[in-house]
């Protein structure tokens, strides 16, 4: 079952005695978890009815899940990355799956046993793969941009606030697609924007920490606008703020790529059709068609594959990452409107 689905029926009352909790999206993972300990815990009664284990084998969970619960009707049991449903082969594997499958054809019904894994369970273990054949995985995969804005929108009106779908989408770009970094970045925009309603596109330039794409998107306009000392003002910024150079290269590369499509598809696909294709962000798609609109599609190809090539030379160890970036940067930042038609594409490396 997706998460949705596990958050429908926990509201219905309904809860297995076991599950797997896996996939990407921690943030939701994490309040799957709390929201299960408080439909199963009363208050109180926490400390007293609830296992954490980590490290463990199969004999201690089966021995938490078969203790009896103290005055409530049914116990925790959090069991965190066990080894059987890792990567790799776990000590004893076999007999601890065994172990564990036995327990779930004749589990408890005064407890709920949890598999709570940081990422992903590998699917190809037999206990990932039979607790998934009796609907007791739970998968928490990423949230698409869409759920992400509608989680947004759900937890400012938690607070009385409101924001529309574009500004949404421009706190998306501008903090990024994780939420925990967004709950924080909700909290300052709720208290920046006081007693205001509405959360508008200035508070989100005034307050929001930019994330990494974000980053690499502003200093790309600086760059293209011919202002190489703002755009290396933001680079020093995002390192300071421990940011690496071959990372920022990663994200210039694929903001290359999508403006060389978007201005490729121009006159063809709609700049939204493109970005979905591309997977980008609808706030910022809009912008770079804008910006790619001014170039020829060779140019912006042509700028594309040498940010190829830079990543290509820092891998081979042909060139230090601050020299291929440096080199990246002036060639952008020479490109402007006038000279759009003066540039070939180079060949991309090995």
């Amino acid at each position: 079952m997706n998460w949705n689905d596990f958050f429908t029926k926990l509201s219905a009352g309904s809860v297995e005695n076991a599950y797997l909790f896996t996939g990407p999206e921690d943030f939701v993972k994490r309040e799957a978890l709390e929201k299960l300990r408080a439909a199963l815990l009363p208050p109180g009664l926490e400390a007293l009815n609830e296992n954490i284990l980590e490290g463990t084998d199969a004999a201690h969970i089966v021995e938490a899940a078969e203790t009896l619960p103290m005055m409530c009707d049914r116990r925790l049991v959090v069991v965190r990355d066990w080894g059987p449903l890792m990567g790799g082969k776990s000590r004893d594997e076999e007999n601890e799956t065994r172990r564990i499958l036995q327990y779930l054809d004749s589990a408890n019904s005064g407890c709920c046993l949890v598999f709570y894994m940081r990422q992903e369970a590998d699917a190809r273990k037999k206990l990932a793969a039979e607790m998934n054949k009796r609907g007791l995985t739970v998968d928490f995969a990423q949230l698409t941009e869409a759920e992400i804005a509608k989680w947004i929108a759900s937890q400012l009106k938690k607070r009385q606030k409101k924001i529309s779908a574009a500004c949404a989408r421009q706190l998306i770009f501008t903090a990024g697609r994780e939420l925990t970094r967004l709950s924080g970045e909700i909290e300052k925009l709720s208290a920046y924007s006081g007693q205001r309603a509405e959360i508008t596109q200035e508070d989100i330039e005034e307050v929001v920490s930019p994330s990494l794409d974000f980053g690499a998107f502003d200093m790309l306009n600086h760059l293209f606008d011919g202002d190489s000392a703002g755009a290396y003002r933001i680079l020093q910024l995002m390192l300071e703020r421990g940011g690496n150079q071959v990372a920022i290269l990663a994200s210039i590369t694929r903001q290359l790529r999508g403006m060389t499509h978007l201005r490729l598809a121009a006159g063809g696909s709609s700049v939204a059709e493109t970005a979905k294709l591309l997977n980008l962000n609808p706030y910022a798609a809009k912008i770079m068609a804008q910006k790619a609109g001014k170039y020829a599609p060779e140019a912006l190809e042509s700028l594309y594959l040498e940010a190829v090539n830079a990543d290509a030379d820092i891998k081979s160890g042909r060139m230090r990452d601050s020299a291929a970036l440096d080199r990246l940067f002036i060639k952008i930042s020479c490109l402007s409107p006038e000279k759009r038609n003066q540039t070939r594409a180079p060949s991309v490396k090995g």
